[in-house]
């Protein structure tokens, strides 16, 4: 998917933050999911929700999609349950805009034609830790991995640190509170 706009993968916490920190917030239809589910993408719809794009400014008059005004509590509704699924977020815009993001459905993660590819987007400030002495290998983490950089192992979980973007659902999901997110150095 090519990029007029500039995408950086988020932690929950950062997603959260910021919609707490704004008092009108707008949702639109998903640029990714959107055409998917109208059958115009070369992959399936995956079928998470579409009104995922969350914007912290009113959309000009020039911009072509149409959004509705939503309260922080309803905001704050639709994060908690994407969260809940275990996806990600991004900042698109220097954080003017919230993308709601899954691994399975996002133009980020397919080329022209499809196929999966490597997400082309801003990596978060932080980078995932794992404690392997509480890690009991129960795989939730590799579940909602939507960079692969978590898989089962002879010796339980590894990750491929450099294909970690930071989005924190690893540490969301783990029950053992063997994964917390660190600076990225």
């Amino acid at each position: 998917m090519s990029t007029e706009h500039r995408h950086g993968v988020c932690t929950y916490a950062e997603a959260e933050k910021a919609i707490r920190k704004h008092r009108r917030i707008w949702v639109n239809d998903c640029f990714c999911r959107g055409p998917a589910k109208e059958g115009k993408t070369p992959w399936k719809y995956c079928g998470h929700r579409v009104d995922t794009c969350m914007g912290f400014r009113k959309p000009g008059k020039d911009e072509k999609f149409e959004s509705r005004e939503i309260g922080g509590k309803e905001a704050l509704g639709m994060f908690e349950d994407w969260k809940r699924q275990g996806n990600l977020f991004r900042f698109m815009e220097d954080e003017n805009w919230l993308c709601f993001c899954c691994g399975c459905g996002c133009g980020w993660f397919r080329d022209e034609k499809g196929g999966r590819q490597k997400d082309p987007c801003g990596k978060s400030a932080f980078i995932e830790k794992t404690d392997k002495k509480k890690c009991t290998s129960c795989g939730k983490c590799i579940d909602v991995c939507a960079y692969e950089a978590r898989k089962a192992g002879k010796r339980g979980i590894t990750v491929q640190r450099t294909a970690c973007y930071g989005c924190s659902a690893c540490e969301h999901v783990c029950p053992e509170g063997a994964v917390t997110m660190i600076k990225r150095t």
